[in-house]
């Protein structure tokens, strides 16, 4: 197929990189303006200064064919053979341009403005979990819009709560002391860094759930017809126990399951499938499972409605001999996935600031072994002349995945391609820290709770062992 791919934040560029690589013809959308992909019922529009707007739109310069979002919509809207196309809007905030073309007979995945509103309006999502999920609890919530409200709300606290911003950059921050007192003066902390934005985009206080088992399922759609279920367990950038600032994906694992294993009946009600039903194309849905292991209740996390997450859909490709059969097999209505294959994917982050801009460093060489190149997704990149430097857009680099018939196959198949990857100064959570049991919430200490509570089954062979207290 051909492919037409739309991003604004660079999230997609990886796979269009490799679809041109399988010999694919490939044209990506860059989102010009910001407001085009902003939702009024989300909080107030904010700009975007022009120096991170000169970076965002340099990604991927030198490597890939690009154009403004708008004039690619225009081209497509003459296309005389759309059958032969797969658009790829890769979040869910593309739905202005995606109502332009749906009704057309292109292939893809196709978001609108209700399933954008599912993930960032939280309060909304929470209703929503509330409706139609009769197996999941609902974690109390207080909405603000600003930062000094939130302070006095905090002043003599009795629970530990979770920040979390209302808008894609704000980050979501979840204390590390079991102190409440203690625990609210780091949240206020983190909302005076960033007040600015906090307080023009909204954010949540949401009690926090101590120390839970977060497993994420996928169900993947395509014409409303179900192709597979897939499960996610990720850990955050920062240290063994994922505290502190909890937004991106630092190391994950990712493997399919049967459709019939118990945790899809918790993850995916009916309305689940009813909403797939209601779309063209491709149909992502997960919703986040926080476990309380004293309790066994099941919590609410948050909604990836009907957008891929990243870094799980690199790794959800890697497990494919190509990523055009990845979507060929959707577009065929057939699963892309053999049961008993299982991926895992690493980030490699540039945490190098310059010093009087205080922006990721840019410029910077990246280099790596000819053999990687299967398993590299660059993210951060242009060419300069003959080689590849960082844009500086932000801290996310690279991401490298490994595949394999047990965890600890794909695990290695990673690790040994991160070493054939050479950037001065690169951060990435360790090997030993991936096969960690040591801390309750590791990936394998997730991975045999939901074993032990027959939650799923696992296709390949994983040592199962007494869960970390």
């Amino acid at each position: 197929m051909k492919y037409r791919i739309f991003t604004y934040a660079g999230e997609s560029l990886p796979i269009a990189q490799k679809l041109q690589q399988e010999g694919c013809e490939v044209v990506v959308g860059m989102v010009q303006d910001k407001q085009t992909i902003h939702s009024p019922a989300t909080g107030e529009f904010r700009l975007e200064d022009l120096e991170t707007r000169r970076r965002r739109l340099a990604l991927f310069d030198g490597m890939l064919n690009k154009k403004a979002a708008e004039e690619l919509i225009e081209e497509m809207l003459t296309c005389k053979h759309p059958e032969e196309y797969f658009v790829l809007f890769d979040w869910n905030c593309f739905f202005r341009y995606s109502a332009q073309i749906a009704h057309m007979p292109f292939h893809g995945i196709f978001p609108t403005e209700h399933d954008y509103l599912l993930e960032h309006d939280r309060e909304h999502g929470k209703k929503f979990v509330q409706e139609h999920y009769p197996a999941l609890n609902v974690a109390a919530v207080h909405t603000f819009d600003d930062v000094g409200a939130a302070a006095k709300f905090l002043d003599r606290p009795e629970s530990l709560w979770v920040l979390k911003g209302q808008d894609n950059r704000t980050k979501t921050f979840v204390p590390d002391v079991d102190d409440p007192q203690l625990a609210a003066e780091q949240i206020i902390e983190a909302l005076k860094a960033d007040r600015e934005l906090y307080d023009e985009s909204g954010f949540i206080l949401e009690q926090l759930i101590a120390d839970p088992i977060e497993i994420t399922p996928e169900k993947i759609f395509y014409d409303g017809v179900p192709l597979a279920t897939v499960l996610d367990f990720e850990n955050k950038p920062f240290g063994s126990g994922n505290i502190s600032i909890q937004t991106g994906c630092a190391q994950d694992l990712v493997f399919p399951i049967g459709m019939t294993d118990e945790i899809n009946s918790i993850a995916f009600p009916p309305i689940v499938d009813e909403l797939a039903r209601q779309h063209k194309g491709l149909f992502y849905w997960d919703a986040s499972l926080l476990i309380q292991r004293q309790t066994g209740k099941i919590y609410f996390g948050e909604f990836c409605a009907n957008r891929p997450g990243y870094n799980s859909l690199f790794s959800e490709l890697s497990q494919c001999s190509s990523i055009d059969e990845y979507f060929s097999s959707c577009v065929a209505k057939q699963s892309p996935f053999k049961l008993g294959s299982v991926s895992t994917s690493v980030l490699l982050a540039n945490p190098e600031t310059d010093e009087e801009t205080g922006r990721v460093a840019e410029g910077r060489r990246i280099d790596y072994k000819p053999e990687v190149e299967k398993h590299l997704w660059l993210w951060d990149a242009r060419r300069e002349r003959n080689r590849l430097v960082t844009v500086g857009y932000d801290w996310n680099l690279a991401v490298i995945t490994g595949t394999g018939d047990s965890i600890d196959e794909a695990v290695n198949a990673m690790y040994k391609s991160v070493d054939g990857f050479s950037f001065a100064g690169a951060y990435y959570r360790p090997k030993s820290d991936y096969l960690s049991m040591d801390y309750s919430t590791s990936l394998l200490n997730r991975v045999n709770y939901g074993l032990g509570k027959k939650l799923y089954h696992l296709p390949f062979d994983v040592k199962v062992v007494p869960i970390k207290k």
